[in-house]
């Protein structure tokens, strides 16, 4: 592989998270005597909106003094009820990950999900040791840290050169964060994120599935 360090995106990147994300939902629109709009739930990409307007979708609406109560059973049941059923690797993942691993490649989750959730997403689903580290800007104490700070901060510890790192995400954000940093990113179209918005940020590289990406990583630098 052409680099020595991966940072991945982790929903709509590594894992098909949406499905349990949506159950969640479900979950505490239900708490509240509702249930969530099959329209609004048809399309992952609205699981990137504000949880605010995600509440706003819950039929019969309960209010907006419920939002909070809302957002916390959304917490509860993601993070200590779900068993992650529908979550898994998009197709090729985890080759890509196995064969970084033989080939002396480290591979690192540096994502915007609470540290909390990916941990026990991780430990259910059999993961933890794919990965050399994991990190969440709820990582570091109390300071909450941007995408791009959560970046700079692993690289700083790790020592990693720029030109030797690559950041793999699925939204504009994670390209955004990758440039600020100076380093590589490849772009992937299979996840949830705005595809649109994702390409009018220019990526370094695009990836349409696992076999792409698999390619774009083993390539010869051409940059």
């Amino acid at each position: 592989m052409k680099y020595k360090v991966i940072l991945w995106d982790f929903d709509g990147t590594l894992a098909n998270t949406g499905a349990d994300v949506w159950d969640s939902l479900e979950y505490a629109a239900g708490k509240l005597g509702g249930s969530m709009d099959e329209k609004f739930k048809s399309c992952d990409s609205n699981l990137g909106k504000p949880m605010r307007e995600i509440f706003r979708q819950v039929h019969p609406f309960p209010g907006e003094e419920k939002l909070a109560t809302f957002d916390e059973w959304v917490t509860i049941h993601y993070r200590t009820i779900s068993e992650y059923p529908k979550t898994e690797l998009y197709p090729g993942i985890r080759e890509i990950l196995e064969e970084a691993r033989v080939c002396g490649v480290r591979n690192y989750i540096i994502t915007l999900k609470p540290e909390e959730a990916l941990l026990r997403i991780l430990k259910k689903k059999g993961w933890t040791d794919l990965f050399e580290g994991c990190f969440s800007p709820d990582s570091f104490g109390e300071v909450i840290r941007s995408k791009a700070q959560v970046i700079e901060d692993v690289m700083a510890s790790g020592q990693m050169e720029r030109e030797s790192v690559v950041y793999i995400g699925d939204t504009y954000s994670d390209v955004t964060a990758a440039h600020e940093n100076h380093i590589h990113c490849i772009g992937v179209t299979y996840g949830d994120g705005d595809t649109n918005k994702l390409l009018e940020t220019g990526p370094d590289e695009l990836a349409a599935n696992g076999e792409e990406l698999k390619k774009r990583l083993e390539q010869e630098d051409n940059r």
